[in-house]
């Protein structure tokens, strides 16, 4: 079967106060060393033998793939090219921050064979992008979706939601400024602190509050409302507008290769079951040694009960007949008992086709989910 590609790159300029990603800091990446790395654990992975010689989608995530510069990001897409040919032919998506976003990246990304980039634009309230650490302005990220956008690049913005301040107003702002420049995905993110980020340490100190959960579902719902009505369709929990194909193959159970620190895989049996792999963190971690990591292996039922969860991401549903295909360990009458209390609660819906969350019910996925895999 064909597999996604997804490449970590683990570099920032700078760290934003909330994010744990795997990243290292500094303006000048160590992009020959990142470049060996990925050439060394490739070789070892392909050497395995059981993955598929095609790869619709390539995502290329961080980290921050912009910081690599033209010339970085070209010398990237050239491994990509000679170790995967063909890799990305349906969609190839780059990871940009709206500072880096010139007409030369854009050319770069277009002659790698980019055909989407997914702009980190967070908000463009001047309060909001101080209070999350970025460093671009409101006129940046409007520039930067039309930079890109004229290079022929399809545009997916992220924003995140729920930090102090944020207004409903301010939110439906945000979401008619980007729309109206051009951007035709929009992924929506609750703003989560995590534990030993500079947030945490600063609401430690009394210095910075966390975000209101009740305040945040409010959000959630006016940029539902919002980007909706701007004709972009809620088709994932998180996601609204036409369907990115690479993380689609997540929620719709097809293998992926993850190369890089912190990089995930996964790859599934003929009879449903699932190995899962996660590499070390931190990239001198992962440099000395690119073939260690955790491994998962989840058998046939324990991979189908995962599947419900991953499934009922995508809000038009599970395909019945597609998920028994590839979870022949369960049938129909298994997904109506497991799926019965949240069917009774009216969070879902099952029908002869298709399992899906319930309209509006959306919110509660995450609780749904714990229930399922209980």
């Amino acid at each position: 079967m064909a597999a996604g590609l997804y490449i970590h790159v683990p570099f920032c300029a700078r760290a934003c106060p909330y994010c744990d990603f795997d990243f290292q800091v500094g303006r000048t990446p160590a992009t020959g060393q990142f470049l060996a790395g990925i050439e060394r654990e490739a070789e070892l992975r392909l050497a395995e033998g059981t993955w598929s010689g095609a790869w619709p989608t390539v995502y290329l995530g961080g980290g921050t793939p912009s910081l690599l510069g033209a010339d970085g990001l070209a010398a990237l897409g050239g491994f990509i090219a000679r170790r995967f040919p063909g890799a990305g032919a349906d969609e190839y998506t780059v990871e940009v921050n709206p500072e880096h976003a010139t007409g030369e990246l854009a050319a770069a990304i277009r002659e790698i064979g980019g055909t989407r980039v997914s702009l980190g634009v967070q908000t463009l309230d001047p309060q909001g992008l101080a209070t999350l650490g970025r460093v671009h302005s409101a006129d940046a990220a409007r520039a930067a979706i039309s930079t890109m956008r004229a290079a022929g690049l399809i545009i997916s913005a992220d924003l995140i939601v729920g930090w102090p301040g944020q207004t409903q107003a301010g939110l439906a702002d945000d979401v008619a400024a980007i729309v109206a420049a051009g951007a035709q995905h929009v992924s929506v993110y609750a703003l989560t602190i995590e534990a030993g980020t500079p947030w945490e340490t600063l609401v430690r100190r009394g210095r910075r509050r966390l975000p209101d959960p009740d305040h945040q579902a409010d959000l959630l719902v006016a940029a539902e409302s919002a980007l909706v009505a701007a004709g972009l369709p809620h088709y994932e929990v998180a996601s609204y507008g036409p369907a990115a194909r690479h993380n689609l193959g997540y929620w719709t159970w097809r293998d992926y290769l993850g190369l890089g620190p912190s990089a995930h895989s996964a790859r599934f049996g003929a009879d449903g079951s699932v190995e899962r792999r996660g590499n070390l963190r931190g990239l001198p971690a992962w440099l000395a040694d690119p073939s260690a990591g955790e491994v998962e292996r989840l058998d046939a039922h324990a991979a189908a009960v995962e599947g419900l969860w991953t499934g009922l991401r995508y809000l038009p549903g599970i395909d019945v007949a597609a998920y028994l295909a590839r979870f022949p360990a369960v049938d129909r009458g298994w997904i109506e008992a497991r799926t019965r209390r949240q069917r009774e609660r009216g969070n879902l819906e099952l029908g002869a086709d298709v399992l899906r969350v319930a309209p509006g019910r959306w919110l509660w996925h995450d609780a749904i989910a714990a229930d399922l895999l209980g």
